[in-house]
């Protein structure tokens, strides 16, 4: 593949906006009403693993990346994703149907959506509601700071927002930021907040951190600086792929894929990502310090053969629940790679692994889908200890093209055995074809190489109250180049993610049904 030449950080911006089909004035028309709420009813088949619904307005025509949470004190689902700006929807009888809220226009997506801690009220103000919980969202900033990142939050279920447009600030500008939350229980004021990103020169992995739930972050601080292996290997180009924190401890644990010193400086410096990403990385802190710093030490996952590809996209991360306050969980990494071969042809598969010390040490990778194509952005959530819900897109083709029309379906998967050496997984189909053609993985620079990006890069997992699990993903349906909007799907069946919760609540929210 030939080289591409290191951008300017004001030409990556402008590919930046190209591929995600935004222009200014598309933006700036983007404006809500704070008190209109647009209902989207469409309603799918239900099937044996429960039920599917769209979540984005039919009129919208380009809706992809959706985040999903749910906040398991009531049912409540959100939903976040972009679509010339980003959007979030709330539902409360449990997916069945979809409110969209008034969210705040001025970024240009790359969403991810978290529930905090209670609502910092006792009774209800213009913008408080008591009882509920906060809801964070990270994107990327638009304005007034093009390329940073900033997080909104609602304490009133979605109908108004604060906006923090400098959550996070980096001169090299900001790409793919992610989010997580440790709730507090007292108030969400009190919500530890991260947000982790890489930026658009040497392509370091940072961290920004919150101690009073999103009103005020400190400094970014560079997870690669203690650990000289992890900077030479990640230096100048980086995936990050996730943020997590321990429901018990606070600990926190970012994840990021990259592949060596060499490829990166000779292929693929400036996040071309034209090298085979063949390392996973991950880094883990203590909870942050009051001034809103981390300190992190950083861990090899996994590394590959240099011919082999990890970035097929992203790694993710999840951290399980010990139950136990104060005793730290188990960390799961999952990711795809082209580690075997079928007739010749190197094929993705998804691949598991686990630490139980905190990130030290990782088992060896298992395969977890069961049949054969290639398979693509896994993602997983963690719920009680040793049980871990995937979610991933599959098609049977080897090759998957646009000319071939390869098609695409939406795989749920779980385990129970998630720290045992030979975990056992069940998988099944939980969507109709839901895009044809191919998928490119190269971010941005797919619109350099021309691949098929209709869907862009991420999909999402989530576990309810009742231990079901909560899943959203880009749909094209069976047309090439077709319009995409978000899908949601409760997924009751298999075992509960939560030990001893009540499968009565699964798929349920405040409203029911």
């Amino acid at each position: 593949m030939p080289k591409i030449a290191p951008r300017s950080e004001n030409f990556m911006y402008l590919m930046y906006l190209v591929s995600m089909a935004i222009t200014l004035p598309a933006v700036f028309l983007l404006a809500h009403s704070s008190d209109q709420l647009l209902r989207a009813r469409v309603a799918f088949a239900s099937d044996l693993a429960g039920f599917r619904q769209q979540v984005s307005p039919s009129s919208q025509s380009n809706a992809t990346e959706p985040s999903v949470a749910v906040d398991r004190s009531d049912g409540t689902v959100y939903v976040a994703w972009q679509a010339s700006g980003s959007h979030v929807a709330r539902s409360d009888d449990g997916g069945r149907t979809f409110l969209q809220t008034a969210f705040p226009s001025g970024d240009v997506g790359d969403v991810a959506i978290r529930v905090g801690g209670p609502t910092p009220c006792t009774a209800a103000t213009s913008n408080c509601s008591p009882g509920t919980h906060r809801v964070y969202v990270s994107s990327i900033e638009l304005t007034p700071l093009a390329l940073q990142t900033r997080l909104a939050f609602s304490d009133d279920r979605g109908a108004h927002w604060t906006v923090n447009s400098l959550a996070a600030f980096n001169p090299s500008f900001i790409d793919r930021p992610w989010l997580a939350v440790y709730a507090s229980q007292v108030s969400a004021n009190q919500d530890q907040v991260y947000i982790a990103y890489h930026d658009f020169s040497a392509s370091q992995i940072n961290v920004a951190a919150s101690n009073d739930g999103g009103n005020l972050f400190g400094p970014s601080v560079d997870v690669l600086a203690t650990n000289g292996m992890a900077f030479l290997n990640s230096f100048c180009n980086t995936v990050p792929s996730g943020i997590e924190v321990d429901p018990e401890t606070g600990e926190v644990y970012v994840q990021w894929i990259t592949a060596d010193p060499v490829a990166n400086t000779t292929q693929g410096c400036n996040i071309t990502q034209i090298e085979n990403f063949h390392q996973v990385w991950m880094a883990h802190s203590p909870p942050a310090t009051l001034g809103g710093l981390t300190v992190w030490d950083a861990h090899l996952i996994f590394n590959g053969p240099s011919n082999t590809n990890t970035d097929d996209i992203f790694a993710t991360l999840a951290v399980d629940d010990s139950d136990s306050p104060g005793q730290h969980g188990n960390v799961y990494s999952v990711f795809a790679d082209n580690l075997n071969t079928i007739k010749g042809t190197a094929v993705f598969d998804i691949w598991f692994t686990h630490s139980s010390d905190k990130g030290t040490s990782w088992a060896i990778p298992v395969k977890v889908n069961t049949d054969a194509g290639t398979h693509f952005f896994p993602w997983i959530a963690a719920g009680s200890t040793g049980r871990v819900d995937f979610i991933w897109l599959g098609t049977p083709d080897l090759n998957p093209s646009d000319a071939a029309l390869s098609p695409w379906t939406v795989t749920f998967a779980q385990t129970t055995s998630g720290t045992s050496s030979a975990p056992k997984f069940n998988q099944t189909t939980v969507s109709n074809v839901m895009h044809v053609g191919g998928i490119c993985t190269s971010g941005i620079f797919c619109s350099v190489t021309g691949g098929n990006r209709d869907l862009a890069d991420s999909i999402s997992i989530s576990i309810d109250r009742g231990g079901s699990a909560s899943l959203v993903w880009t749909d094209q349906g069976s047309i090439l180049h077709g319009p995409t909007h978000i899908t949601y799907g409760c997924v009751s069946a298999g075992q509960s993610a939560i030990v001893g919760a009540d499968r009565g609540l699964s798929c349920k929210g405040p409203a029911g049904p």
